[in-house]
């Protein structure tokens, strides 16, 4: 409830600030965000079983009768803190309509007679908390470690499928949902950026790529096992671009424009002999309550928050390097480091920093 508090008040500041009597919100990751429920019924959809609205002295959970006596008694919203707005499943929701005629309502999501203040919310949640950041440190240890397990177990003659099964079986005993899990081999993984899944089996190359989330939080990471010798080109383009990711992380400082950092790594690209690989997939970018909260872009003039996330994530066809990250004033942290993993030490601008290798089997 003491972290909820902190949130609403920014929430408070941001309807002063837009003449609003109160703010709805509808998307999984921002009412996560700000009471710690899991909203969601269908894991595909990003509305779930409430709404919020915010007003300066309520907030009041908009639902239904099939969810309300769950979120009152397990989600732990507090009823004297929270108004109940409960109708029966089958009734039309008229409760918002009303509303809207009655207050000036902002919204995270595009709702007719309500202002738009999806990315001003979304801007609220970069800065994350101390009982965030303890979250994410503990959420990052555990998936770097269930990854490197489930790679060290994968064999030759496996599936695709059956090591994102392994995968995902793994991250949901943790109480981790995998948002995203994609699995590719030996040429699927010169072919696409993004190989789902399929019922390959494995021979030489493996990628295996996730995005897992718990109490909303986000972690996003990339890693690859080959049986046998790695090829010489491979090993050229795998320093490549640890290389460049070293640029991004190493970049990455608070105050620091993402326009700047996206620039300095694409003048790696091009020193290492590959430019213009960046054009081919997108570079990562913030990360926290989703899997991007943006997407950097060499134009973008977002600037890095205290105590935000980022996943870069560049790639040259055949490898990429990806881990999660958190910005502070201090400096950096890898969030899914596993330092048991094999590693690569990188130099940049008279830095050192380790970067995942390829597991060798």
């Amino acid at each position: 409830m003491e972290e909820t508090l902190v949130k609403k008040e920014k929430i408070d500041k941001l309807m002063k600030e837009k003449g609003l009597d109160g703010v709805v919100l509808t998307s999984h990751s921002n009412i996560t965000w700000l009471t710690g429920i899991d909203n969601r019924i269908v894991f595909a959809s990003d509305e779930g079983a409430v709404k919020l609205i915010i007003f300066k002295d309520r907030i009041e959970v908009v639902t239904n009768n099939i969810e309300a006596g769950r979120i009152r008694e397990e989600e732990g919203l507090d009823q004297d803190y929270y108004k109940y707005i409960v109708d029966d499943w089958y009734r039309a929701d008229n409760y918002l309509k009303v509303l809207i005629d009655k207050y000036n309502l902002g919204s995270d999501i595009l709702i007719p007679g309500v202002l738009d203040v999806g990315m001003e919310i979304k801007r609220l949640r970069f800065s994350l908390l101390p009982q965030e950041m303890e979250r994410y440190r503990q959420l990052g240890k555990e998936v770097g470690k269930i990854m490197s397990d489930t790679c060290h177990h994968i064999e030759t003659g496996k599936t695709e499928n059956e090591i994102r099964a392994q995968l995902a079986s793994k991250l949901w005993a943790h109480n981790i949902n995998p948002l995203l899990i994609l699995v590719g081999s030996d040429e699927r993984i010169y072919n696409y950026r993004h190989p789902i899944p399929k019922d390959k089996k494995i021979d030489k190359y493996v990628m295996v790529v996730t995005c897992a989330e718990r109490d909303g939080l986000i972690v996003n990471l990339t890693r690859f096992v080959h049986f046998g010798n790695l090829p010489d080109e491979l090993k050229r383009k795998l320093e490549a671009v640890v290389r460049v990711d070293a640029s991004f992380i190493l970049n990455t400082r608070v105050g620091s424009k993402i326009s700047d950092i996206f620039s300095k790594a694409i003048a790696v690209y091009e020193n290492e002999g590959y430019p213009g690989e960046w054009q081919y997939h997108h570079q990562g970018g913030a990360t926290g309550y989703e899997t991007r909260d943006y997407i950097a872009t060499p134009d973008l003039e977002e600037v890095v928050c205290p105590n935000q996330a980022f996943a870069w994530n560049p790639s040259i066809k055949g490898v990429k390097s990806e881990d999660t990250i958190l910005v502070t004033e201090e400096g950096f942290e890898i969030l899914t480091e596993d330092p048991d993993w094999p590693g690569i030490e990188v130099q940049y601008q008279g830095q050192k920093i380790k970067r995942p290798g390829i597991l060798v089997k």
